[in-house]
């Protein structure tokens, strides 16, 4: 199974939730996506615990399995961490990097981002570079150049559209159940693919850029047809199957 860079992305972020038995709702879900033709890219982050288990269940399916996070080398004396070798040997396809979540509890700089961004390329692996502002950062009509400096120092010379995605995700939406305003997503992403194209990034060929904040079954379809939303990152709502298989269809 290929990532199509041509396609758009309905991703589940699970965080740190799900047991053994959450099996079932990626059995679910591999037999949704085998009776339906998909006209996107369906992948799920499941905790570290649980990866093995969910790659072996969507093998020969049209679900992709990735990692919530991962170190910039691959191997040595780091207790605690995941290495992108260690990703792709389980069968992942994609790792999210730059969570605001991660950035904020780890206190993750936007050039770490970039390290252990390359170090996923170098192993054949997909990332989803996040970005997005703080509640600040908006209210001072800063977010376009928090974006932008995210952007410019996370994303590093081995991306191109096939190992690298996008995802804005503005902080303050992050949790919250509250999404970002259809029009403040829009003028967002229209930036970001502007700043994209304008810093020759990606040689005028910029990636999907999918968002994330509190999306689910009841906004999706409307958050999915605004200019430039190449998918999206769910989190809460990816728990389950039945809601997670709604996204899916709004496509």
């Amino acid at each position: 199974m290929q990532y199509h860079p041509d396609k758009p992305i309905i991703a589940g972020n699970w965080k740190m939730n799900g047991l053994r038995g959450s099996k079932i709702e990626i059995e679910k879900l591999v037999n949704f996506l085998g009776n339906n033709n998909q006209n996107s890219n369906v992948i799920i982050f499941p905790p570290y615990t649980l990866i093995s288990d969910f790659v072996n269940i969507a093998v020969s399916s049209d679900l992709f399995i990735g990692s919530q996070d991962c170190h910039q080398v691959n191997r040595g004396a780091y207790t605690g961490s995941i290495s992108p070798e260690m990703i792709k040997d389980l069968g992942c396809n994609f790792v999210i990097l730059g969570h605001s979540e991660v950035r904020n509890t780890k206190d993750e700089s936007s050039i770490l981002i970039s390290k252990k961004a390359e170090a996923t390329h170098k192993n054949n692996l997909t990332s989803i570079i996040c970005v997005g502002e703080d509640a600040k950062s908006r209210m001072q009509g800063k977010q376009l150049d928090y974006v932008s400096n995210q952007l410019l120092k996370s994303i590093p010379t081995s991306a191109n559209i096939n190992n690298t995605v996008i995802a804005y995700e503005p902080i303050w939406a992050i949790g919250t159940g509250k999404s970002a305003h259809l029009e403040d997503i829009e003028i967002m992403h229209k930036h970001i693919i502007s700043f994209l194209n304008d810093s020759k990034i990606f040689d005028n060929n910029p990636p999907n850029v999918i968002y994330g904040g509190s999306v689910n079954a009841d906004n999706s379809r409307d958050i999915l047809s605004i200019d430039n939303v190449n998918g999206a990152l769910v989190g809460g709502a990816s728990l389950d199957s039945d809601e997670f298989i709604k996204i899916i269809q709004s496509i």
